[in-house]
């Protein structure tokens, strides 16, 4: 999947920055299973929609609906500049497979490694 555009941005009232955006397919069931590797996935199939919630902490949350093209993405304050990009290159390296998954990995950990510099802790690393 790619973005197709931007269709609403605003800045919350925590500070986060919220956006949606529309998607060139719509969000499907094996989209959900690649998230899971990455954050926290809560799905809700019983829903007439079904729904989900994905959260990457310090990073993205997700929510949308499976069978929808849009879904709204929130980006904390703190690390906004870090992690701007972030959602988009999950959908880029999930058309790429296990080489992908691993180079996500790779690029999470050097965001992570960045973030605990901003915060002035020793190099952490894991989820």
């Amino acid at each position: 999947m790619r973005v197709l555009k931007s269709v609403q941005s605003k800045v919350c009232v925590d500070g986060s920055v919220m956006k949606e955006y529309l998607l060139d397919g719509p969000v499907s069931e094996e989209f959900l299973e690649y998230l899971g590797q990455f954050g926290t996935l809560k799905y809700l199939s019983h829903m007439e929609l079904p729904f989900f919630t994905f959260e990457k902490e310090h990073f993205i949350s997700v929510k949308g609906f499976i069978g929808d093209r849009s879904v709204e993405v929130r980006y904390r304050k703190e690390f906004y500049d870090l992690v701007s990009d972030y959602f988009h290159l999950l959908l880029f390296y999930e058309r790429k497979g296990k080489d992908g998954l691993e180079k996500m990995k790779g690029i999470e950990e050097s965001i992570r490694k960045k973030m605990a510099v901003r915060l002035g802790q020793p190099e952490a690393s894991g989820p």
